[in-house]
């Protein structure tokens, strides 16, 4: 199930460093830390925002949850061996009717833009003995 993560104290930490209340060091350990919640919700087929005003939450709300149309799909392994091994995840859309790459249009058929959230990867199972 995806990850969405929102961090709360963008503005504050710009303001403070701005200022020098927040030390190079103590930054470097906030834009780690950033790096570290990007990649955990990543791992997941979400996202992570960190927005800098009030007024960016309604489009990460947006952009995020209610008006996107999320597509859950199953996949299924071509590789179906039992290795352990880490494997990484392609995904495309494809029209079913003739095998080409999906065009996606609104309702005056211009292009719509879309973003395929999805892990990067797996490790198979191991062979039980």
């Amino acid at each position: 199930m995806p990850i969405y993560a929102i961090g709360l104290m963008q503005a504050y930490r710009d303001i403070m460093y701005s200022y020098g209340a927040i030390s190079d060091s103590a930054n470097m350990s906030f834009l780690q830390a950033d790096n570290q919640l990007r990649t955990f919700t990543k791992e997941s087929g979400g996202m992570a925002f960190f927005p800098h005003f009030y007024g960016e939450f309604p489009g990460i709300y947006r952009g995020s949850a209610s008006s996107s149309q999320p597509v859950r799909a199953h996949l299924y392994p071509s590789n179906t061996a039992r290795d352990g091994k880490f494997r990484k995840i392609k995904v495309d859309l494809v029209n079913p009717e003739n095998n080409q790459p999906l065009q996606i249009k609104d309702e005056k058929g211009k292009p719509v833009k879309f973003e395929i959230l999805a892990k990067p990867g797996y490790t198979a199972p191991k062979q039980v003995e």
